[in-house]
């Protein structure tokens, strides 16, 4: 048996893949999403960075898939170490534009295809996730592919989400003209006590499971393991519901999620 049928949950709402448009509305949430809202009416750059499992990502999503595809097109790049031509070929890819070896014809191509864009008036939208990885050799490529360095009209927003690090590359003076046209920032710092005690009965309500589930102690035990990580919580109540369920307990208490912390730290550390 599942510990969403023993629960009686609908399904497990601990997942990433709940619906975009049913996430729980935490203060980082709201301010992520209504700064990245504020970023594509106005163009320009964006820096959004946290520690993993914050909430980056998902609070993207939800903004993006509520935009009108008509008038936007969004390409989304997920990053792991790369060069300079690296990224071009992921840029590139992502654009749908014809394959090719050569960096000067991909810089052609996609600059290109980025002006056309804005002569029909569709907005881009390029978001990079795990932007540490970004080198300044690349963040210059970017600035001679958009024009940033200039005063001419932006043709796109540009999205930048990842860890901390990041600011590491953004401190060399060559990139200043870049960072000059960095136009919104944000930190997120992860859920507070109370936030993680809205986001469970949240989750708990939107699967017609009782609330009563968790003991009221639980929820300062799972800010204090969580690290400020919302992958972390949830996994760490899904493994205390599995406990739950194998003990036969129709509450979760303080004991089982320190139970299910030594489990799930074993493996995440």
């Amino acid at each position: 048996m599942e510990f969403e049928t023993y629960y009686g949950m609908d399904y497990n709402p601990f997942t990433k893949g709940i619906d975009s448009t049913r996430l729980y509305q935490s203060n980082d949430y709201r301010q992520m999403a209504s700064r990245l809202q504020f970023l594509i009416r106005t163009k320009g750059i964006g820096l959004f960075l946290g520690e993993p499992g914050t909430g980056k990502t998902a609070s993207l999503r939800s903004v993006l898939d509520g935009l009108n595809e008509s008038r936007y097109r969004v390409v989304y790049i997920r990053l792991t170490t790369v060069t300079p031509i690296d990224f071009y070929h992921a840029l590139n890819d992502a654009l749908g534009l014809e394959e090719s070896s050569r960096k000067s014809v991909m810089f052609a191509q996609i600059q290109h295809e980025m002006e056309r864009m804005a002569s029909d008036h569709v907005s881009v939208i390029l978001a990079i996730d795990e932007c540490q990885y970004l080198t300044v050799q690349v963040l210059k490529e970017f600035v001679m592919l958009m024009n940033f360095a200039y005063d001419s009209v932006d043709c796109c927003t540009l999205i930048l989400m990842g860890q901390p690090e990041a600011l590491r590359t953004l401190r060399a003076k060559s990139l200043e003209p870049f960072k000059q046209r960095i136009n919104m920032n944000y930190f997120l710092t992860g859920m507070d006590e109370e936030e993680v005690r809205g986001y469970v009965l949240d989750r708990l309500r939107l699967v017609h499971c009782s609330t009563d589930l968790f003991d009221d102690e639980c929820y300062h035990t799972l800010h204090s393991l969580m690290r400020g990580s919302a992958r972390l919580l949830n996994n760490l109540i899904c493994k205390s519901l599995q406990i739950g369920m194998i003990r036969e307990q129709r509450h979760i208490t303080t004991e089982i999620v320190m139970a299910a912390n030594e489990e799930v730290s074993a493996v995440y550390g």
